[in-house]
């Protein structure tokens, strides 16, 4: 038995072991050459076992066989015994040498034959590293990190990192080895792991820095605040992990693990008037930053679900002429990448894209990524956020090659720098009436629909096209039924679902509006209102005056002359217990309405206007800050409406353009809307003596003819005229008992 087993044990050609087991014997016996605890190490039973299992395929099994004692030393084997003692000893080795892959620990060192094996590595050759090093050469095992570094352009050395991870996560053997001996702090590890792969330390720490491909493509981790054992040093990020598992064979493999084509868009270009000259200019900037090579072209599609971010996306990318692939959500299997997998994900395929032109990036689903559990959100906004986590955000948006756009169901949290760093943000607010109807006639037109039920859905703003897109297959999976009740009962639902109602909250107006029945104050017609905010597109008007005169009834109707959808909100939405989100509540209403196609309409202002010289709490004067300075920044058409117009602070009177004074009928106005509401026409002569009554009815308004004509449906009648006029003195006495209470 040779008493120099480093001269006889050792493989003549190592180039005819297998590349992986080559190469993990390789990063083994380089931590053992470069950690200088590596010895003392080795005492450890399992530290010993793994690195005897990792270095046997460089071993020569028949040296081996010869080399290590026979199974019993106290006795003496015979010539048949030596023979099958061999056989059986290279059997075994054959199965050390698979055990590894296999994670299979049934098959371990002897004790007996531990002490020699330790023996064997006190001492190792630097002939024996040189030749391995010569053998086994610098190209990856993997064709995974193959194709990976040459679709990122890796060096070398980041080539030799990226197998490292990929040979460590697949073998437990060298996890154990790489746990063994004392932790060391981020540069101690850095200098060992630089041992272990055989390059300079210099090297590896340029391939690791926060610039370099590595770290900025998301594709590892490294930790360099804590110590560490050599194993925890490096880590592989999700998507690298997830790459590894897929083993895509080549670049289009890798690229379509990543992204995928967008689906054709459903919608054109003209389907979006309301934002057409935001189509024009992405239109316009995404073409030519294509054409040009231009980075750092970035577009934010922000706004609530279904206000056709993702469908405005789809059609410019198609109009410009260019090719629409989206950041992968989930994999094959439906897990999906984590948020920083999918980051990692868009950053590898701005990478792949780059070199072939002519394409736009699609992010959906960003609101994923800017978890609050981490992730982005986390560092933009701003609480946890370090400069290099930010500047590292900073530069996606600066150097990107392939234009993107980004699209999110909210900023709130996000750091302005990284906000200010988007070259073409978009704010999606719900469509405009006309748009909808567009769309209802899109999803259900072709089913002989009456037009009066398309018109109902396009005037309920909360309606998102997949609502409707859910009725059409409704209707489709169920030809039989009736159309228009499983179109209705079908929205009804998923309405009721997601807002809490099946039908939006409408008025119940009983009447039919006509503005010849509003009695305003001054010499201001509300034709001329109308002309102005037509012409001029903004203003602001306050609304005051008793129940009934009509004021949310004109506002109506001024919106739908003006082709613009009213937002109507009561202080009862927006008024919170808590402290200070009453405030939220109310920038969040200006925010949110789009100031080009609505009119905003805020009932019961008072509530939020009262005098600030009378208040007696500091959220009083804040609640009257807040709307105040909402009001001035607001380009749009604001309407405020009140029944008390007393006690509203001046600061706010001076800021409308218009105070508009809804006062009760007049006389000849009270004759004639008895006359259409009790008669049926209004140019009927109205009897003398009821006419005399309700000349004398000055607190009559056109709320109290609405009210009456209710009470005339729901009572399935048709009351006299004197029986008409009786219901109306009713409701004037009424007003008058809750004028006396009130005083």
């Amino acid at each position: 038995m040779s008493q120099h087993p480093h001269r006889t044990l050792w493989c003549r050609d190592f180039g005819a072991v297998p590349a992986a087991e080559r190469r993990l014997a390789r990063l083994a016996l380089q931590w053992l050459d470069s950690f200088p605890a590596a010895r003392a190490a080795l005492r450890a039973d399992d530290t010993l076992e793994a690195m005897w299992r990792l270095t046997l395929p460089l071993l020569a099994p028949d040296a081996v066989a010869g080399w290590l004692p026979p199974p019993s030393d106290e006795q003496s084997p015979d010539d048949d015994a030596d023979v099958r003692y061999e056989s059986e000893m290279v059997r075994q080795l054959s199965k050390h040498i698979e055990i590894d892959r296999r994670g299979d620990d049934d098959q371990a060192l002897d004790h007996r034959h531990r002490h020699r094996v330790h023996v064997f590595f006190k001492t190792l050759p630097r002939a024996v590293l040189t030749r391995l090093a010569k053998a086994d050469g610098r190209t990856p095992v993997s064709t995974t990190i193959a194709v990976l570094g040459e679709v990122l352009g890796l060096d070398e050395t980041s080539l030799c990192v990226l197998d490292f991870l990929d040979q460590r996560e697949q073998s437990e053997a060298l996890r154990c080895v790489l746990r063994a001996g004392s932790r060391g702090s981020g540069r101690t590890n850095l200098e060992r792991l630089a041992g272990v792969l055989g390059i300079k330390p210099s090297a590896l720490r340029e391939a690791l820095a926060k610039r370099a491909p590595l770290c900025s493509l998301g594709l590892l981790d490294r930790q360099h605040r804590h110590e560490s054992d050599l194993e925890d040093f490096l880590a592989p990020q999700s998507l690298l992990r997830e790459v590894l598992d897929a083993a895509p064979r080549d670049s289009e493999a890798l690229l379509a693990l990543l992204i995928e084509p967008a689906p054709a868009g459903a919608w054109r270009l003209d389907a979006f008037p309301h934002l057409a000259a935001e189509s024009a200019r992405l239109s316009a900037t995404l073409a030519r930053a294509a054409a040009t090579g231009a980075v750092g072209v970035n577009a934010l599609f922000y706004g609530a679900p279904g206000t056709g971010k993702t469908e405005l996306a789809r059609a410019l990318v198609e109009a410009c002429g260019l090719r629409a692939y989206q950041v992968r959500s989930a994999d094959e299997d439906a897990d999906g990448l984590d948020r920083d997998g999918r980051l990692s994900a868009y950053l590898v395929a701005q990478r792949l894209l780059g070199r072939r032109g002519g394409a736009v990036l699609i992010f959906d689903e960003v609101e994923d990524v800017f978890d609050e559990g981490g992730g982005l959100l986390a560092w933009l906004g701003g609480e946890r956020s370090t400069g290099r986590q930010k500047g590292w955000m900073n530069r996606i948006l600066e150097e990107n090659p392939v234009p993107a756009i980004w699209i999110t169901n909210r900023t709130d949290g996000m750091d302005p720098a990284f906000l200010r760093r988007f070259l073409l943000p978009v704010a999606f607010t719900t469509p405009p009436r006309s748009v909808r109807r567009r769309m209802a006639e899109r999803h259900l037109g072709d089913r002989a629909l009456p037009p009066a039920l398309l018109d109902e859905l396009a005037a309920d703003a909360a309606l998102a096209p997949a609502q409707l897109g859910a009725a059409r297959r409704l209707l489709d999976l169920h030809p039989q039924a009736p159309a228009e009740q499983t179109v209705r009962d079908g929205i009804g639902a998923l309405r009721s679902l997601l807002h809490g109602t099946p039908g939006p909250r409408r008025r119940r107006t009983g009447t039919v509006f006509d503005v010849a029945y509003l009695n305003l104050a001054g010499d201001i017609t509300p034709g001329a209102i109308a002309r102005a905010l037509a012409e001029r597109g903004h203003g602001s008007l306050c609304f005051y005056g008793p129940p009934g005169t009509g004021k949310t009834a004109f506002a109506e109707v001024l919106a739908e002359a003006l082709d613009r959808e009213l937002v109507a909100r009561q202080a009862s939405d927006l008024v919170s217990p808590y402290v200070g989100e009453t405030e939220q509540n109310l920038a969040r209403l200006f925010r949110d309405c789009d100031p080009a196609h609505t009119v905003l309409l805020l009932d019961e202002v008072d509530s939020f206007l009262a005098d600030r010289r009378a208040a007696r709490h500091g959220w009083e004067r804040t609640q009257v800050n807040e709307l105040l300075q909402q009001m001035e920044g607001f380009p749009g058409i604001f309407i405020a409406a009140t029944n008390l117009m007393s006690g509203i602070d001046p600061a706010a009177l001076r800021r409308f353009d218009f105070k508009m004074h809804f006062r009760a009928l007049k006389p000849a106005q009270r004759l004639a809307l008895f006359a259409r509401e009790a008669l049926g026409d209004a140019g009927a002569p109205v009897p003398p003596e009821i006419a005399r009554y309700l000349t004398a009815l000055e607190t009559l308004t056109p709320g109290d003819f609405a009210t009456v004509c209710r009470q005339r449906e729901l009572l399935g009648e048709t009351p006299t005229p004197e029986q008409f006029l009786r219901r109306l003195i009713a409701e004037c006495r009424l007003k008058g008992e809750e004028m006396v209470r009130a005083a």
